[in-house]
């Protein structure tokens, strides 16, 4: 769970309310505090509100529940006299870009607004790959500004410089350029430059000096470019909604140009009774709109609004779960589950046991991966996807163990590797508890596969043929197929998966279904 660091004073002068009291409240917000520093606190706050990655948006949230400001926080929305001229950067094809005026900053502020960039691009912004936020002092800017790609001989101040440095050199002096470069086309990277032609920030790497926010600033502009126009725009919205609680004009420009941000509520109906019947409670129309407002959203004509920043609610049930917040779980009724029968363990797992222990024994080391894999899968079988994945990485459910076997041997660097999984899959809709194995060395064979194959057969006492069969990612003429008390398959798995997955060592694989 992401854990931030707030002032408390900056708290309280943000909600209104003494410290002592918010720490009773923050069960409401699904927030811990994690340790207390002095005036400073580290709290532990839920992945799926971005909003909360910093003081602003907790603050937000926490007027509702002490009722000091409740309902959809006031925003109003207006064109920008800034313009954005955006080329086509291939690598991030999508920027948006907003401003707000009449902030309020001081060194605490900006601590904040810096927290809550980096935490956006540590978890949604997939460590700046899918998406990299940026703050500029409007008042150093000269309009308008051009989205383009410079050369990395061009110069700048990059932050923390006194001097300019060329943007090649850039990349080897600060840990920034060390660590996101190579997201980027390095020789022609992407950049923001001014009307004056200052170099405003190498994009996703490393702002500059010349236009960086401070306490003296007023307005400031938010950038946001990334390969998800989605992503951008939410991560915009979390931002804008950030900065106006510094604001005391509610007032946000958009500039145009690029992927334009379109600021929308999004409207949900919503049916109380269905939501009681849900929580278990009984609640009048009358509670209702109230806990919904305490919530930060909006109620009218049997529809529930939720800002845009509120990226986590989608339908009525995400409504329910924050009626549930506000009024406190503990309040919600309890009952004994309606259990008739003692537990056991299913005799699935126990078959799995043995075929654990089996492998072990034959010098196999275990693994375990997640449930959620990457695309690769889908060069073996049919995968479902996830459809608002929260990483590229685990964006379909694996319908086969694998590619994640043949990854993680590709991740070992020895000659010789010998792993097995046992777990779940998803194939044609249904969970199948499956065992797979792997050899990985120099000359290794079907052969050594099926002899692994007939040999734990044997072991657990089932009856097992093998037959020649063909398996699409597999050498051909090198596949078998395993049945009888158990159905799989054994193969020696193509050059091209291999590679494909950073693997360059022959291998063999076997998968047997289990139940």
């Amino acid at each position: 769970m992401p854990v931030i660091e707030v002032a408390k004073h900056d708290l309280e002068r943000l909600t209104h309310v003494r410290f002592e009291e918010l720490v009773k409240l923050l069960e409401h917000v699904k927030c811990e505090v994690e340790e207390e520093l002095g005036d400073r606190v580290k709290l532990e706050v839920t992945h799926d509100r971005p909003d909360h990655f910093s003081a602003e948006g907790l603050a937000r949230t926490l007027k509702g529940v002490a009722d000091v400001e409740v309902g959809l926080p006031p925003i109003k929305t207006m064109r920008s006299s800034l313009e954005l001229n955006a080329e086509t950067i291939e690598e991030r094809p999508y920027i948006s870009m907003a401003v707000v005026r009449g902030v309020k900053l001081d060194d605490e502020a900006v601590k904040q607004l810096i927290q809550l960039q980096e935490k956006l691009h540590e978890t949604y912004g997939r460590g700046r790959r899918k998406i990299a936020i940026g703050y500029y002092d409007v008042s150093k800017i000269k309009p308008p500004i051009f989205y383009t790609r410079v050369s990395q001989d061009d110069e700048y101040v990059p932050l923390g410089f006194d001097k300019p440095v060329k943007i090649r050199e850039m990349y080897e002096l600060t840990e920034q350029g060390r660590r996101y470069s190579h997201l980027i086309n390095r020789e022609r990277p992407p950049a923001l430059v001014d009307g004056a032609g200052q170099i405003m920030v190498i994009i996703p790497v490393l702002g500059s000096e010349c236009c960086k926010i401070t306490e003296e600033t007023r307005d400031v502009l938010i950038d946001v470019t990334g390969t998800d126009p989605r992503a951008v725009h939410n991560m915009l919205s979390v931002l804008i909604y950030a900065l106006l609680e510094r604001s005391s004009n509610k007032e946000v420009e958009i500039v145009h140009g690029g992927a334009t941000y379109t600021h929308r509520h999004m409207e949900i109906e919503v049916d109380a009774e269905a939501v009681s019947d849900l929580l278990g409670v009984s609640l009048s129309p009358a509670e209702f709109e109230r806990l919904v407002n305490k919530a930060r959203l909006g109620y009218r004509g049997g529809k529930v609004v939720a800002p845009p920043y509120r990226i986590n609610v989608l339908t009525w049930v995400d409504v329910a779960e924050d009626v549930a917040v506000m009024m406190g779980y503990n309040r919600l009724p309890r009952e004994a589950p309606k259990v008739v029968t003692g537990g056991r363990r299913h005799g699935t797992e126990i078959f799995a046991g043995e075929v654990r222990r089996a492998l072990m024994a034959m010098g196999f080391v275990e693994v375990s991966n997640y449930v959620l894999t990457d695309r690769a899968v889908e060069s073996l079988c049919k995968a479902v996807y996830v459809a608002n994945p929260i990483s590229e990485l685990y964006n379909a459910v694996r319908c086969s163990l694998v590619t994640q076997l043949i990854a993680t041997a590709s991740t070992m660097r020895r000659r010789e590797v010998k792993l097995f999984e046992v777990g779940e899959v998803v194939r044609e809709g249904r969970t199948l508890k499956v065992a797979a194995f792997l050899i990985s060395r120099d000359g290794v064979t079907l052969t050594d596969g099926l002899s692994v194959a007939k040999t734990l057969c044997n072991r657990l006492g089932l009856n097992c043929k093998a037959s020649a069969t063909e398996v699409g990612w597999a050498l051909q003429n090198r596949a078998a197929r395993i049945e009888g008390d158990v159905s799989g398959y054994v193969a020696e798995a193509n050059p091209d998966l291999l590679t494909i997955l950073g693997h360059l060592i022959p291998t063999v694989v076997g998968e047997l279904v289990l139940g």
